[in-house]
C-alpha cells in the first residue's frame, strides 16, 4: 500500500520503523495522535532535554513548532507526514493509521533520511549510530502513549 511518505522520500539512506496495534478506530486514534502530549512520558522528556531540544511545550503541535518541523501533508484519519529536513539531509517522518478489522488500528511511524552527498552521509552515519537507539525509544514511547490514551478514552 502506497503511503504519503513515499511521495516525499521514496528512496532513502537510513530509516527507522515502529508499529503498535490499538483497540480503536483509525479516526479516534488519529485524533489522539495529532494531539499527543509527550509530557506524559518522563523518558521522552529526559531524552529530548539531553539532546538539547526544547521541552516546555511537548504537545505534538508545540514540539513541531519549537523544533521548526512542519506538517508536509496530511490525509485525514490515514496518515500525516512531518518534514524535518536540514541542509544536505532530507528527513521525513510519518504516522500511519490502518484499519485491520475487529475494531483495531495498526499505528506505525517511520523516519526516512536521505543524505544528499557523500560528506553528509559520512557525518550523519556517525550521528545516527549514537542517536538511533534513543530515537527508537522516543518513537516507541509515542506509540505507547497513543495506544494508552486512545484505549483509555474508548472505555
Amino acid at each position: 500500500m502506497t503511503q504519503l511518505i513515499d511521495k516525499y522520500l521514496p528512496r532513502f539512506t537510513f530509516n527507522e520503523y515502529h508499529k503498535i496495534i490499538v483497540r480503536s478506530s483509525p479516526q479516534e486514534t488519529f485524533v489522539i495522535a495529532k494531539n499527543l502530549d509527550l509530557n506524559l512520558s518522563i523518558v521522552t522528556k529526559l531524552l529530548l532535554k539531553m539532546r538539547g531540544l526544547p521541552v516546555h511545550d511537548l504537545t505534538l503541535p508545540g514540539f513541531l513548532k519549537n523544533v521548526c518541523f512542519t506538517i508536509a501533508e496530511e490525509k485525514m484519519y490515514d496518515e500525516f507526514v512531518i518534514n524535518a529536513s536540514q541542509p544536505h539531509l532530507k528527513i521525513f517522518w510519518n504516522f500511519c493509521f490502518r484499519d485491520i478489522g475487529n475494531k483495531e488500528t495498526l499505528v506505525s511511524t517511520e523516519t526516512r533520511i536521505l543524505c544528499e552527498s557523500k560528506k553528509s552521509k559520512f557525518k550523519f552515519s556517525a550521528y545516527w549510530l549514537v542517536v538511533k537507539p534513543f530515537s527508537g525509544i522516543i518513537r516507541l514511547e509515542m506509540l505507547r502513549l497513543i495506544k494508552a490514551n486512545t484505549e483509555r478514552k474508548a472505555t
